[in-house]
């Protein structure tokens, strides 16, 4: 995949600016299918690595995206169905759950001083087309900046939903997980013992 062109900015602007990178504590939702939540793979970003996201290079990258309240989760996880008509796979399981989580080195993407020295602004973040410049083989514009982050060995990124006005949603790099950060699910209990087949 090509480097985005803003690569080598992003990565001295966090080089220059290292408190940039900042504690962040909060509950978040996170919904995905049974398999990404089963004991083997639960919040150790596979499927980030698998498919490439907004904020993460596929192939690269192991990261967990969450959101901050319920109308973000649910315009993030459903947006292709009411954008491009209902798919099979947008019926399939899927499981939500509720985190605590405690991080200590993240680039907070929603704050102005921090989008002020990377030169950005959020509509630039909101309207990139992540997925067709990843299919073109180029890594887009928030790719970029999440790699930039993850090579300055952030623990995530608080960034702005593209699908929710207002809507916050958080990154999680579980490599980079220092010792004190807690990703804790909450109600864990609740889960199923086994989680294994229950989606195709």
């Amino acid at each position: 995949m090509r480097a985005h062109p803003n690569f080598s900015h992003f990565f001295a602007v966090l080089t220059e600016h290292p408190e940039c990178l900042a504690p962040w504590e909060g509950r978040v939702l996170r919904q995905a299918p049974p398999r990404w939540l089963s004991a083997p793979y639960r919040f150790t970003g596979a499927g980030a690595v698998l498919a490439g996201a907004r904020w993460s290079v596929r192939g690269l990258m192991p990261a967990v995206y969450a959101s901050t309240d319920p109308d973000t989760l649910n315009a993030e996880v459903y947006y292709r169905g009411r954008e491009y008509g209902w798919l099979p796979e947008d019926f399939h399981p899927r499981l939500t759950v509720g985190m605590r989580w405690e991080m200590q080195r993240t680039l907070d993407l929603t704050q102005p001083a921090t989008l002020q020295r990377l030169r950005l602004n959020p509509k630039e973040l909101i309207h990139c087309d992540w997925l067709a410049e990843q299919t073109a083989g180029r890594e887009a514009l928030t790719q970029a900046l999440g790699r930039a982050a993850f090579e300055h060995l952030a623990e995530g990124l608080v960034v702005p939903s593209a699908r929710s006005v207002d809507g916050i949603n958080v990154v999680y790099f579980p490599c980079h997980r220092l010792p004190g950060t807690r990703i804790e699910v909450l109600s864990a209990n609740l889960l199923p013992p086994d989680l294994h087949g229950l989606d195709a």
